[in-house]
């Protein structure tokens, strides 16, 4: 098969297998974006590739949370959001608000310094916050964890702080720097659902209940297709309050306030490409969607990612080539 980039996107065409055991090609197209002081896009002059496997934080710690997911998959329902970055303070402070907005939507984020747990009249509490002028906002300082016989995990984020078999375990260690602003941790029995901006690895929660029923069953049958009850959720990579059931559109505002010095706000640009595809006797032709937004404010870079995906063929109907055009 030959492929053909007439664009200036990252383009890269992979062979999977569909939900139902058919053979595919998903063409992959990702454009990057420098963004300026007022939301001025302009192409990256070192765009980023198209990845092609998770790339984790620490590739020596099993329980790392991911840098940047994976651009390869299947087509994935509704459109993911991941914001890579710090929370950065003008000036010292022991705790501040980071907010993404999307749309209408708000997902906002609670950041305190260092601190820890400590026994106190209460029991086992989080104490006081250290001074700070950048966190990263990453898995690793959220509620999550394991207990040290990994009796108790949080499937939602192994990588965080504050999991214990008792609180007594706690007294010493690191306490969540991230959380809901509603959702407060402020002592060792509290148990709020992991926070954060970042792309969910597949083994985790909630990614890891839709693949489906993975048993003795599927493992005869079926392997290496998907199970019957996969949810195609299983490919969305986004924290649950930046999951977008409905696709993102050329136009929709962004803004993130809190992880760079002036606020990073812009409106989502095209994926100005079409993906034609050339079978014996036939061609079709696809937009490509938005899947996934990926937003690093340090860097005040855009990455947007969407994907096409047609049958291989077989017999008298074969794929033969890929064209990627841009789309005026």
């Amino acid at each position: 098969m030959s492929v053909v980039n007439e664009t200036r996107y990252a383009v890269l065409p992979v062979p999977l297998l569909d939900p139902e055991g058919r053979d595919v090609i998903v063409t992959i197209v990702k454009a990057t974006f420098l963004v300026g002081e007022r939301g001025e896009l302009r192409p990256a002059e070192e765009p980023s590739p198209v990845r092609t496997t998770d790339v984790a934080r620490d590739p020596d710690d099993p329980r790392s949370s991911l840098l940047f997911p994976s651009d390869v998959g299947l087509e994935k329902p509704g459109t993911d959001v991941v914001v890579v970055g710090d929370a950065i303070a003008p000036r010292p402070v022991k705790v501040m608000d980071v907010v993404v907005q999307v749309k209408k939507r708000l997902a906002p984020l609670r950041v305190h310094g260092p601190r820890v747990y400590y026994d106190g009249v209460l029991g086992v509490v989080v104490g006081p916050a250290a001074p700070f002028e950048r966190v990263p906002i990453v898995y690793e300082n959220a509620y999550g964890g394991a207990s040290d016989d990994l009796s108790v995990v949080e499937l939602a984020n192994p990588a965080g702080v504050g999991v214990a078999r008792r609180a007594s375990d706690l007294i010493g260690e690191r306490a969540p720097q991230i959380e809901h602003p509603e959702r407060p941790h402020a002592s060792a029995s509290d148990e709020h659902p992991p926070m954060g901006y970042g792309a969910i690895p597949p083994h985790w929660s909630p990614r890891r209940e839709y693949v489906g029923s993975c048993g003795s069953s599927w493992q005869k049958t079926r392997m290496p297709i998907l199970p019957a009850d996969h949810d195609p959720r299983f490919s969305c990579v986004a924290h649950p309050s930046l999951w977008f059931e409905e696709r993102l559109a050329p136009g929709d505002p962004i803004r993130v306030l809190g992880m760079s010095l002036a606020p990073l706000v812009l409106e989502l640009p095209r994926l100005a490409a079409r993906v034609h595809a050339r079978f014996d006797g036939a061609r079709e032709e696809r937009p490509v969607p938005i899947d996934t937004v990926i937003v690093s404010p340090g860097e005040r870079r855009l990455e947007i990612v969407g994907r096409v995906s047609f049958p291989a063929g077989r017999a008298r109907r074969v794929l033969r080539a890929i064209e990627v055009r841009a789309d005026a």
